[in-house]
């Protein structure tokens, strides 16, 4: 079963993108999602950076040794959740972005048959 787009929504894709291909202008939208969100999380991360003077992997060997003041605080040990969780998002979001960047513009043509 193939899924509807509303021409409205095609419409915006066109305009947003200058692209009137639906694959390329989903392309094009979801790189340009991907690369807005991964600025947004090395903006967080360079401020817990700032906070802590140190990368999250300094800070983690520091903290697993027992030496950051206060660690098992409630400020610190949220800013250490939130640090792994937004390495990780990030990580996550580059093979993302560089699988749509390799993903090839070949269309998958849908029959209501099931046959190809």
């Amino acid at each position: 079963m193939g899924e509807v787009i509303s021409p409205r929504v095609l419409e915006a894709l066109a305009a947003v993108t200058g692209e009137v291909h639906l694959d390329s202008a989903l392309r094009i939208v979801a790189r340009e999602a991907i690369d807005h969100r991964l600025a947004q999380l090395a903006e967080r991360i360079r401020t817990l950076e700032y906070k802590y003077g140190s990368t999250f992997e300094a800070f983690d060997t520091r903290f697993q040794a027992g030496e950051i003041p206060d660690q098992y605080g409630y400020e610190v040990e949220q800013d250490y959740l939130e640090w792994e969780g937004l390495l990780c998002w990030q990580q996550r979001l580059r093979g993302v972005r560089e699988w749509v960047r390799l993903v090839k513009e070949t269309p998958t043509v849908h029959s209501s048959s099931g046959r190809s």
